[in-house]
């Protein structure tokens, strides 16, 4: 016995040699194996990418080059295939191969039911969600899109004072109220604490929303968890499950820290819920919990993403609902974060980018900011008493509008416009007779339509205001702007359809009112030329360490 003991450390450095010598064998095995693979998909699909051949070499060669050459192969993809109505292959090497539609089988694509392709499936293999996000089931059993559709979406009056106050100290703190020189900032890290600050302002409130500590815990849980997803996206799926707590640990620890601001909050709210009498179970329509609690915030009621999530809980599955534990809603609201900044900063970012490298920078800014102080004059001469930056206000700023539009159609976050996975165990089968199996990706390009030169006039120039001058959609005569939140088949910046993102009306608001600020507030100095965003396969990163110089105005 007394052998054996003095035998485990060798055992144990043995086996800690073999797995460091084993594990990265298995991953580059796998790397390979997928770099030559063709996936079970029909020969009559074409390939881009492969040249004249499609053998295993090709396909490998066309797999390398998604690392970098991406953005060329969908160009090669949509003029050689999809503007002749013909879906094609296109290597992904990170994600998995696509099939791309033609524009023409969008209505096919968006007609077919969830229980045969997914969209959620795709967005959670992209991020390896169930692995990344401290547990699976809050990707896969989201309650978040419901709150957002019934409290941001329906009560975005209710925060637009917030949100503008927020902007407004925010632009000071990072932007400075120097009015005589020039100020140089860095506009991507500027711009995150930005809109973390007015994102956490809806959320949680004061004064959460501006503890540079909780922020930061925030926005490095957002930053990482795609480059902890892109990893795991490389490991065979029998190796995710042992490596991903590794992988994700560094999220996990921030995680946590961004919810030990909130967890004291929730647990209290819980605790005073569990003490009072439980809600009528006969009544069809009980009170929400923000009525039975009372409080002096907003209007009498509780009025944050914590006050919602135990609302919605209840409302759904009365007090013994899962939901009403305070480490789930904490986690749903690290998730709702992600979603909420993220998008937002990088849309921000690239249209201050595009403002300032356009010919028309100063002009640009002269017609937003006209427009923004004629609408808020007229809002506060009709309504003293409503918030000057209500919805209805925020809808006649077609200029800023389209500014914010333009350079999502120009520079968007990702490639993609409507992708779905098919989940059918026995596939599906696409208008043309091609058969593809389960597990396959499928959908519409966004970049390759938005790029399209016969839908948009001078489709690689920023045109600030393309939008606000309107389309005849109707065929009657009469041209209306084309709003941010308005999907298409022309214009997919938050997907389209039924699965068009849910909270595109809130960020919409908190863009616009961010960018209205911008131009009323400060002068930006016009640069020559517009740093190149970096394709990191299908996301498209903005110019993250760039700078430029601002000015405060002194009226």
């Amino acid at each position: 016995m007394l052998g054996h003991i003095e035998d485990l450390p060798r055992i144990a450095i043995a086996s800690a040699t073999i797995l460091a010598v084993a594990l990265p064998l298995i991953v580059l095995a796998n790397i390979v194996r997928r770099l030559f693979s063709r996936v079970s998909l029909p020969p009559s699909l074409p390939w881009v990418g492969t040249g004249p051949h499609s053998g295993p070499l090709s396909r490998a060669r066309a797999n390398l080059k998604s690392f970098f050459g991406l953005k060329q192969m969908l160009d090669e993809g949509y003029y050689k295939y999809s503007r002749n109505d013909k879906a094609y292959v296109l290597p992904y090497f990170l994600n998995g191969y696509q099939v791309v539609l033609p524009l023409s089988q969008l209505d096919w694509l968006l007609a077919q039911p969830d229980s045969v392709l997914s969209q959620e499936d795709v967005n959670r293999q992209f991020l390896e969600s169930d692995y990344t996000f401290p547990h699976p089931s809050f990707v896969k059993d989201p309650v978040h899109p419901e709150i957002i559709r019934h409290e941001l979406t329906k009560k975005l009056n209710n925060f637009a004072d917030d949100v503008v106050d927020e902007m407004e100290q925010a632009l000071i703190d990072r932007w400075g109220t120097d009015t005589d020189g020039w100020v140089e900032v860095s506009v991507y890290q500027t711009l995150l604490h930005i809109i973390a600050r007015l994102s956490t302002r809806v959320f949680v409130g004061l004064p959460l929303c501006r503890d540079a500590e909780f922020l930061e815990a925030c926005q490095s849980f957002n930053r990482n968890v795609a480059l902890s997803g892109a990893f795991l996206n490389l490991l065979p799926g029998f190796l995710k499950p042992f490596l991903a707590p590794l992988v994700s640990s560094a999220d996990y620890l921030r995680y946590k820290k961004c919810s030990e601001y909130i967890l004291p909050t929730i647990k209290e709210r819980l605790e005073t819920l569990k003490n009072r009498e439980k809600l009528p179970v006969s009544d069809p329509n009980p009170p929400t919990i923000s009525l039975v609690l009372g409080s002096n915030a907003r209007d009498g009621h509780q009025s944050d993403y914590i006050q919602w999530a135990i609302d919605h809980a209840v409302q759904k599955e009365g007090l013994e609902s899962r939901e009403l534990e305070s480490r789930v809603i904490a986690t749903r609201f690290a998730i709702l974060c992600f979603a909420a900044i993220q998008s937002s900063v990088i849309t921000l970012t690239n249209a201050v980018f595009d403002i300032a490298s356009s010919p028309d920078c100063a002009s640009s800014l002269d017609t937003m900011r006209n427009e923004v102080t004629n609408e808020t004059s007229i809002a506060t001469a009709t309504n003293p008493s409503a918030p000057t930056w209500s919805r209805s206000m925020m809808a006649c700023l077609t200029h800023v509008d389209s500014a914010l539009r333009e350079s999502l159609r120009l520079n968007g976050f990702i490639e993609r416009g409507v992708m779905k996975m098919v989940i059918a165990p026995e596939g599906v089968t696409l208008p043309d007779g091609s058969h593809i199996p389960r597990g396959t990706k499928v959908g519409i390009s966004g970049w390759s339509v938005h790029h399209d030169h016969d839908i948009y006039d001078h489709v690689t120039t920023y045109d600030a205001f393309r939008f606000a001058k309107g389309s005849d959609s109707s065929g009657n005569g009469n041209k209306k702007p084309q709003a941010l939140i308005n999907t298409s088949d022309h214009f997919m910046g938050f997907s389209h359809g039924s699965h068009a993102c849910p909270g595109r009306f809130f960020a919409a608001n908190q863009m616009k009112i961010a960018l209205g600020h911008i131009a009323l507030r400060y002068e930006i100095e016009p640069i020559p030329e517009r740093p190149k965003n970096q394709w990191f396969f299908g996301h498209i990163a903005p110019p993250l360490g760039e700078t430029l110089r601002v000015r405060r105005r002194k009226s």
